[in-house]
């Protein structure tokens, strides 16, 4: 089951990006938005707006976004978090974050209005 993912500027990776496509996902940069070095309200007002699941490594600003969001009664298509301890050894590869999104699909797990590490997937 495909998704459509939208990445804000942390995950905007053009291996990531093939990966996700290859996967059968629809998938779409703010490269190619022109949100590129917006702030992160934005990128999610814009995944939001459109239907798209967002892929972020900034985890803390995206929980505090998510929450404020939920007390606001608003919705969106899902938040889908990296974390990154800059350890190349643990940290997800490209591939590991691909692989860890078909799982958490496959677990038939909701998406739409909820947070999910990706880590917890791989």
């Amino acid at each position: 089951m495909p998704l459509a993912i939208y990445l804000d500027d942390s995950q905007d990776d053009n291996l990531l990006i093939a990966l996700l496509r290859r996967a059968g996902h629809t998938v779409v940069s703010p490269r190619e938005v022109t949100l590129r070095g917006s702030d992160d309200l934005t990128h999610l007002e814009y995944a939001a707006q459109n239907g798209y699941a967002l892929l972020t490594a900034d985890v803390r600003d995206f929980e505090t976004l998510h929450r404020q969001w939920q007390q606001q009664g608003r919705q969106h298509a899902g938040i889908l978090l990296v974390h990154y301890e800059g350890n190349v050894r643990k940290d997800m590869t490209a591939a590991d974050i691909v692989r860890a999104i078909g799982r958490l699909l496959m677990a038939g797990v909701a998406i739409p209005n909820q947070v999910h590490r990706l880590n917890q997937w791989r």
